[in-house]
């Protein structure tokens, strides 16, 4: 099996900095859009496990960004709502890209 880059870190930005800095988004309605709901149900439905936000903002949109060794963006994803996730096969292009 090839390897899709070297090590990299994974960030969680508690303290929110990066969502600031990144100007991403806080939307009521679109955290709570009918395709979000539909896949809270489903997994209810299917005895899923659910997770506290203990207190965190769950309006906050997110965005996966990554960033190569030389401070530049390879990937930039602002999440429309929960459900907006970048594709695998673009964050394995964007990882491949971290070791130019």
């Amino acid at each position: 099996m090839n390897e899709v880059c070297d090590t990299f870190t994974v960030l969680l930005d508690r303290e929110r900095a990066a969502y600031k800095a990144y100007q991403l988004e806080r939307s009521r309605l679109r955290s709570w859009h009918p395709r979000v709901v539909w896949i809270y149900f489903k997994r209810w439905f299917q005895g899923g496990e659910f997770y506290d936000s203990h207190g965190d903002d769950t309006s906050q949109l997110g965005g996966d960004f990554i960033v190569d060794k030389h401070g530049i963006l390879r990937l930039v994803h602002p999440s429309y709502d929960p459900t907006d996730r970048p594709q695998v096969d673009e964050l394995v292009k964007a990882l491949k890209q971290t070791n130019l």
